[in-house]
């Protein structure tokens, strides 16, 4: 289990769950360009991101949000039982919901669900495997999706012996739980979904303003603290890998020239942080 770690941002409260942390990654399974002996250039980067020999460290994880008196949960991870065809994440045994619980959350008091987008890591949780069938996790919960996303999601199983939308999405229209948002909705109380194509055709990316103060939560738009400092770097699966890296700039510059407080989705051991300019890129600083 890791220690559930809290983040204010005014009078909002980020809280990570971490479904499974992992060391000693070699970074070309994810950043196919990339080599160790560069990642260990970034010294700013060890050890909290990765190794002295350049071996990333990497997170699967969610965010619970509490503010106005709402509790989101933002992309919910793996989950158990899934039959997947990245053999570390085939039928799992995560204690995701027993660290949810132990962070004094409870799956009936979950008012939102709110997907970055929808790779299988990201939906995991939506449902859980009962008698056979899956049933929703969070039962009060609306779940947002935008269009783009299912689509896309229902292309990507039409493609793979993935079953993604049958065992983690469909149980929730079945349900009667799930709203189609639209790709810059605004949640209320400060928050909204900004578009950040690339990474998946209908990605977003969820901004929170709370008195005065304003943090953004990725998701995949970024995978690794250190494409702060190598934005040209691709993530192995992105859909359209030049879009992705344009994306990524402009986010990148924007939030280090307003100071907006980062959640890196996939950032390990410390995932606050905010960007700053360094040489003619960036680092990532943990708050």
């Amino acid at each position: 289990m890791t220690e559930p770690q809290s983040w204010k941002v005014g009078s909002a409260l980020v809280t990570a769950i971490v479904e499974a942390e992992t060391a000693n990654v070699p970074p070309e399974f994810f950043f196919p360009a990339s080599t160790a002996p560069e990642i260990a250039e970034h010294s700013w980067a060890i050890p909290m991101f990765a190794s002295p020999d350049g071996a990333l460290i990497f997170r699967v994880q969610a965010f619970v949000l509490e503010i106005g008196g709402r509790r989101i949960l933002v992309d919910p991870c793996v989950g158990n039982d899934k039959h997947r065809l990245l053999p570390f994440w085939h039928l799992q045994r995560y204690t995701f919901l027993d660290d949810f619980r132990a962070a004094g959350f409870d799956v009936n008091t979950i008012d939102q669900v709110i997907h970055t987008h929808l790779h299988a890591d990201h939906v995991g949780w939506d449902t859980v495997l009962i008698d056979g069938a899956w049933v929703p996790t969070f039962p009060a919960a609306r779940h947002l999706y935008t269009q783009r996303e299912l689509d896309y999601r229902h292309a990507c199983d039409a493609e793979t012996t993935e079953a993604v939308f049958r065992d983690s999405v469909a149980p929730i229209f079945d349900a009667g739980l799930a709203d189609i948002v639209a790709e810059d909705e605004a949640l209320g109380d400060g928050l909204r979904l900004s578009p950040t194509t690339g990474h998946t055709p209908g990605h977003t990316s969820l901004w929170i303003e709370s008195d005065g103060h304003r943090a953004v939560i990725t998701g995949d738009l970024m995978h690794h603290p250190v494409q702060c400092a190598r934005p040209d770097w691709a993530e192995i699966g992105d859909w359209d890998a030049d879009i992705a890296r344009a994306t990524r700039l402009a986010f990148l510059d924007r939030v280090a020239t307003d100071h907006t407080l980062i959640f890196g989705t996939h950032f390990p051991t410390a995932p606050a942080g905010h960007v700053v300019a360094a040489g003619d890129a960036w680092r990532f600083e943990p708050a």
